[in-house]
């Protein structure tokens, strides 16, 4: 029964890693973090967040009703489903119900708990637990073999606060 829970992400990570999204068009009126994608349905607004920051999901109105992340080991997690879909402590970070009205969803690294995709887990578990690239993905069914019918945005974590900037005095 795992193997068949355990099937559509690793073939998302897999065509992952064959699949080149689209070059986001990097915005110079904002700040240097801020980034923003044409035509697509999702996009966040760094492309490298630290410990102890947040960063926002944007999307496009009227969106697909569900969210998903996998994370740098090909771990998928659900992050917005059904309300009808909550099992035991496996509770959404909003109903698809409610999430089909939202354009902006604030993401907290340090907090973020969502349901695993795992066979036998009843509870939230922590999303971002190592550095590295977190692929968010949006989409009405999240289980397909082809990754170009989801609307992806990638997001580098760093699990370190941010450096401070040196000020060199001439």
């Amino acid at each position: 029964m795992k193997l068949i829970l355990a099937l559509p992400a690793v073939g998302l990570l897999f065509s992952g890693l064959t699949f080149l999204p689209k070059s986001p068009a990097i915005s110079n009126t904002a700040t240097p973090q801020a980034v923003e994608v044409l035509d697509s349905e999702i996009w966040a607004n760094k492309s490298e967040c630290f410990k102890n920051e947040t960063f926002e999901l944007h999307f496009a109105m009227p969106h697909a009703t569900t969210l998903g992340v996998v994370d740098p080991d090909g771990k998928f997690f659900y992050l917005v489903f059904p309300a009808a879909c909550t099992i035991g402590n496996l509770v959404p970070l909003m109903s698809s119900e409610d999430f089909e009205h939202c354009s902006t969803i604030t993401i907290n690294p340090a907090t973020l708990k969502a349901d695993p995709y795992t066979y036998g887990v009843i509870e939230n578990q922590p999303v971002f637990t190592k550095s590295g690239v977190y692929r968010f993905m949006l989409g009405d069914n999240l289980h397909v073999d082809d990754e170009a019918a989801l609307n992806i945005v990638s997001v580098r974590y760093k699990r370190k606060n941010r450096p401070v900037p040196v000020m060199v005095m001439n």
